[in-house]
Parts: C-alpha cells; structure tokens; sequence
C-alpha cells in the first residue's frame, strides 16, 4: 500500500501548481499535505483503524441526546450531561469499566505526581486498561 500513498503524494505536489485557490480541490490537497502523517498513521501502526466509524456512530448518540437535554434543567445542565455521555462512550470505546476506572483515577486525582508518580497522560483510561493487565 505504500507505494500508491507515495504515488498519491508525488501527484498532490505535482496538481497543486496547477490550482487556483479558491478550488474546492485545492482545500483537499493542502489539507492533504498538511496532515499526511496522521491521515496515512494506519499503514504504520496496525492499530490505528482506516476510519473512526464507530467513534462517529457513538457520538451521533450525543448530538441526538441534545435536543432531549433541552429539558436537563439548564443548559450547562444538559452541556454537563452531554460531556459526561463522552466520557463514557471513550470508556467503552477503550473497553474499560467505567466504574473502575473513575474509583481508581478519584482516588489519585490531585496526588497523582507526588503520591503515586504519575504523569497525567497515565491517568487515561488507556493507561488504566494497561494496569489491569
């Protein structure tokens, strides 16, 4: 599969000349060449998926939520909720007990550097599943 993203590429560098900004092509090919390494990131790394689909289908349950949330008591009441969903749906996304995890990372929140020696890129729930083993 490499050797067609680096033909893809050599044609991106060569189209891009040939241009004029205001083309909605143009936006493709400089988002492209601006973002290449996360875009091909799934030929490096096996599991990096292709797409984010289920990530979408999950968050679509969020947006649809919002117009329920109307009725949440407030607006930050229902922005409350609607972060909390997003919370939960990276939890089982990850494949972490939700319970778990927030007892687990409640109990270090605050001493987490001093008491435990931890960063906080380790208090994820993906470092957490790593912890369950």
């Amino acid at each position: 599969m490499l050797p067609i993203v680096e033909q893809f590429e050599r044609w991106l560098v060569a189209v891009k000349p040939t241009l004029l900004p205001s083309e909605p092509l143009m936006a493709a090919v400089q988002y492209d060449l601006c973002h290449r390494d996360a875009l091909f990131r799934f030929i490096d790394d096996p599991a990096v998926p292709i797409d984010n689909s289920p990530t979408e289908r999950e968050f679509q349950n969020v947006a649809k939520l919002r117009l329920n949330m109307l009725f949440a008591g407030s607006t930050e009441g229902a922005h409350r909720a609607c972060v909390l969903l997003g919370i939960v749906a990276t939890y089982r996304a990850v494949g972490v007990p939700i319970q778990a995890y927030l007892a687990w990372a409640f109990d270090r929140l605050g001493t987490h550097r001093d008491l435990f020696g931890l960063q906080l890129e380790e208090m994820t729930p993906a470092a957490f599943k790593k912890t369950l083993g």
